[in-house]
């Protein structure tokens, strides 16, 4: 099943990556067409391996899958436009160069627009309920948010001055795409405050990833309602729970999140439970349900010991520990730094997460630091199991083709006003900056990548929604007014209308040749850039979804969600 799984994936990424770049040249072709110009070849990748010549277009595929191309010496703007065998060709109207340059980008625009119909039509999960208000439930003390004021239980209901409704992600995508400060205004009991503080990357709770990427991302976890919609004869349904109940606690503790909502169920080992869950505007006690172990064939013994740490440096400094684990069975506690793993310094922050997943179950000695005093450690790692209770909790979005557009753009232009204040504060030109920069960028196989994973790990309508905003994100790339590209090539259409000639050649020509120069050095950098995201990352060393939640002073009956989209 894997090995039909792995195939799919591969069909899917060749068949529609290859779609994208082939719709963008259709279009480009299509309008050449239409406005009468002359086509020597229309192609696939680069350095051709097969061509065929049909009613004077030659039609190539190429050995190089990183774009296409159609062949059109007369929208070039330098010299005179010749054809495949050197005899001149007449020059075009500036108007059919814009037509067909727009042609490509517009192409990719329809295309998305036309998927994303299934987009909104079938939906895709989304990672929680819109919310109009973050409460924080656990917060890192290293961070610069606990450093600027923001504590546990702070309900933050503005940010950077506006009003949300937004999932978790999406708030995410604020700090990750932010320039400068972020101010959050939040409500503590009755008292109402605002905190502002520089985003930073190092946060325990991104993944190994982000981690990697060095991108700003919070150093705190909400409180997420935890919708459920149980499956038909499964021990939710039997117990009472209905479609749409909202968990609020579990065993009379609150549950904060979807990780702390299944920590607490597995740290039962399969005792009968009560929760309480919130349906409608009614508070609803449900006794006595009995969770079945998550047994997949095949699966192998998992290790836990109940911590979470910062992955900055070493050495390790400890976050959390969840009571009752190992971890907190031994006397690690928050704050501690750990220094030796089995008489060996670590040289790394991820060695001692790797020590745990592969050892077995064998104990483990630790060094610590504590208050700067020296201390020897032993806990021994517990073999967990997994228990559902047969109830689903995604929660799904049907955003229009024309929001999923919108999306992109959005997110296009935060990325690339990024970029450059990031580059601006570096060249002292600024003091707002930015996490993200050239490093953080996607070529042709961090795109393909993307939409592996998004379909081996997802499913097929993740792949789809994929599809769509990079079909965008192809249009909006080369509709930037950069020569060489759509846009430069439209940009010297419209000069040359307003101002009735043309650029001079030699401008063009020196400008185009630093472009290119830059454009194939930033292909380059991002290509090596994805060679290093595909090689194999750390196992998540922050045992995160092991964590109990810190005990914030929470409301005990959180809004109801918005579960209609």
């Amino acid at each position: 099943m894997d090995i039909l799984r792995i195939a799919g994936s591969v069909l899917f990424l060749v068949f529609f990556f290859g779609f994208c770049i082939f719709i963008h040249e259709l279009g480009h072709f299509l309008a050449a067409k239409w406005r009468g110009l002359h086509i020597i070849a229309f192609s696939l990748g680069f350095r051709k391996f097969w061509s065929k010549k049909i009613n004077g277009v030659e039609y190539r595929l190429g050995y190089l899958p990183f774009g296409g191309y159609v062949e059109l010496p007369q929208v070039d703007s330098t010299g005179v436009p010749k054809d495949e065998n050197g005899n001149e060709l007449p020059e075009i109207k500036p108007i059919d160069r814009i037509y067909t340059a727009v042609a490509g980008p517009l192409f990719n625009v329809l295309f998305g627009l036309t998927l994303g119909c299934l987009v909104w039509w079938f939906g895709i999960p989304q990672d929680s309920p819109k919310m109009n208000t973050v409460t924080v439930s656990r917060i890192d003390t290293a961070g610069p948010e606990y450093a600027a004021g923001l504590r546990g239980g702070d309900k933050i209901y503005k940010l950077n001055g506006n009003t949300f409704n937004s999932t978790w992600n999406e708030f995410v995508q604020h700090t990750m795409l932010a320039v400068g400060d972020i101010t959050l205004d939040i409500e503590r009991g009755k008292e109402k405050k605002q905190v502002q503080y520089t985003p930073a990357p190092g946060s325990p709770f991104a993944n190994a990833e982000l981690q990697r990427e060095k991108i700003a991302y919070p150093f705190f976890v909400p409180q997420i309602p935890i919708t459920l919609f149980p499956e038909k004869d499964s021990p939710a349904a039997k117990a009472g729970i209905e479609r749409g109940d909202v968990v609020l606690e579990i065993n009379a503790k609150p549950a904060f999140s979807l990780e702390d909502f299944q920590n607490q169920i597995d740290m039962l080992f399969g005792e009968p439970f009560d929760i309480k869950v919130k349906r409608g505007e009614e508070i609803v006690l449900i006794k006595g349900i009995k969770p079945e172990i998550y047994d997949v064939p095949g699966m192998k013994p998992d290790y836990k010991c109940g911590f979470v740490y910062a992955r900055e440096d070493v050495p390790v400094r400890i976050v959390e520990t969840l009571p009752g684990m190992p971890a907190d069975k031994a006397g690690l506690k928050a704050g501690d730094l750990v220094t030796k793993l089995n008489g060996v310094r670590l040289q790394k922050p991820h060695e001692l997460a790797e020590s745990i997943i592969t050892g077995n179950g064998a104990a483990l000695n630790l060094e610590i630091l504590r208050d700067g005093k020296a201390l020897e450690l032993t806990m021994t790692p517990l073999e967990f199991k997994y228990y559902t209770i047969g109830a689903e909790t995604a929660i799904y979005n049907y955003p229009t083709p024309f929001q999923q557009f919108a999306y992109t753009v959005d997110l296009s232009y935060k990325s690339l006003r990024g970029i450059f204040f990031g580059l601006a504060k570096k060249a002292g030109l600024t003091e707002s900056g930015s996490t993200i920069g050239f490093r953080n960028l996607s070529g042709p196989l961090g795109m393909g990548r993307i939409l592996f994973v998004s379909v081996y790990r997802g499913s097929f309508m993740y792949g789809i929604y994929f599809v769509v905003i990079i079909s965008f994100a192809l249009a909006i790339f080369n509709i930037l007014p950069l020569p060489v590209l759509d846009g430069g090539h439209t940009m010297l259409a419209l000069l040359e209308i307003i101002f009735r000639r043309k650029v001079p050649e030699v401008v063009i020509r020196y400008i185009s040749y630093c472009f290119v120069t830059l454009l194939v050095g930033l292909m380059v950098f991002v290509t090596l850039m994805d060679i290093q995201r595909m090689l194999p990352t750390k196992s998540n060393p922050s045992d995160y979804s092991q964590l109990k939640l810190e005990d914030a002073n929470v409301p005990a009956t959180p809004d109801t969600p918005d579960t209609d989209k």
